[in-house]
């Protein structure tokens, strides 16, 4: 299974806004038509003051911090491309699109978790590969190495070094079992 931290906070968010402003329309359209829990209500706020700042505050601290996450996620990054006279800017998700059918075309049957980082005269792909043999595994390499020369130098116009941090899963005890 693929865990990635992010998706997991974005699930627990959207859960937690959607179950909030769900209770809070049940709560607002009951409060509407009962008398009696209005009264209760101005009677709790009057009383306890200090309980509805703290949850006021603790609105403010989960608001800003949704705020600055999005922020930080949807943000793009870029790496520079300098040849010559001429300078392009190349968005990640430009890579990205690269990787995935690439990925999927040496493992049809496999997602392969892997992490771009864009840095100031490289990148660095770090993946995670299904279980291949010892012997497959420096051909398959050599074989990366040639296409990402060819997908990033020629496709791209990348000049700077691409780097690869490969991991091979070991093989499924079960799997082994059966050989």
């Amino acid at each position: 299974m693929n865990f990635k931290l992010h998706q997991f906070i974005t699930l627990t968010v959207n859960f937690l806004i959607g179950s909030f402003f769900f209770l809070f329309g049940v709560f607002s359209i009951i409060l509407s038509w009962s008398h009696n829990l209005q009264n209760a209500m101005i009677q709790f706020i009057s009383e306890n003051r200090w309980i509805f700042s703290l949850f006021g505050c603790g609105c403010v601290v989960t608001g800003i911090s949704i705020v600055i996450y999005t922020f930080l996620k949807t943000k793009h990054r870029y790496v520079q491309i300098r040849t010559g006279n001429f300078s392009v800017a190349l968005d990640e998700n430009i890579i990205h699109q690269y990787l995935e059918p690439y990925w999927h075309k040496h493992f049809p049957l496999a997602k392969i978790p892997y992490t771009l980082n864009l840095r100031k005269h490289s990148l660095e792909i770090i993946a995670d590969f299904p279980p291949l043999p010892l012997i497959e595994q420096k051909a398959f390499l050599e074989q990366i190495k040639q296409d990402f020369s060819d997908l990033f130098g020629r496709v791209l116009g990348y000049p700077g070094d691409v780097h690869l941090i490969a991991n091979f899963r070991p093989p499924d005890p079960v799997d082994v079992a059966k050989n």
